[in-house]
């Protein structure tokens, strides 16, 4: 049973780091296509959707490392986790994407409304469907990530044994 418990508390340890992602993620985004005006078309969401999870992946990576997964980094030198941390992040990113531009594509044919405008405060009406088809892409992807990170990233999540 404590093993089960431990795994929980991995997974809930992820999420919130995967939190701090999102808030990357999605701020950066915003940021970039409100802020810099690259809304305009599907390719420059895209392109800054795709700009934003690179961010996300890097910070995700450096909390999960000093935190999720801190009893477990001594088995795989830094750089080696870093690259198997993206390399699984980019197998996450593409079902993120997928999603993310599918719900996209469909939010553009009109065949699909999350919210439609929405009155912010300071802000003033905007569309954040864009917003929430981001948010399902990360939920999806986030089970990819955790299990993937965990069995061949930090090496099965055993800690090796002292002799």
């Amino acid at each position: 049973m404590t093993r089960y418990r431990e795994l929980l508390v991995r997974f809930l340890k992820f999420g919130v780091v995967g939190g701090s992602g999102v808030v990357v993620n999605l701020g950066l985004y915003a940021f970039l296509t409100r802020g810099l005006g690259l809304l305009d078309d599907l390719w420059t969401r895209n392109l800054a959707y795709a700009f934003s999870v690179e961010m996300s992946i890097l910070t995700n990576f450096l909390f999960n490392d000093l935190w999720t997964f801190s009893d477990l980094r001594q088995q795989v030198p830094f750089r080696r986790r870093l690259l198997m941390f993206h390399g699984v992040s980019l197998v996450g990113f593409g079902i993120n994407q997928g999603v993310f531009s599918t719900l996209n594509w469909m939010l553009d044919s009109g065949g699909l409304v999350f919210f439609g405008p929405v009155a912010l405060p300071v802000v003033g009406t905007v569309n954040i469907d864009d917003l929430a088809a981001g948010c399902i892409g990360i939920g999806i992807a986030m089970f990819w990530n955790f299990f993937a990170n965990l069995v061949w990233t930090w090496k099965g999540g055993e800690r090796k044994e002292r002799s």
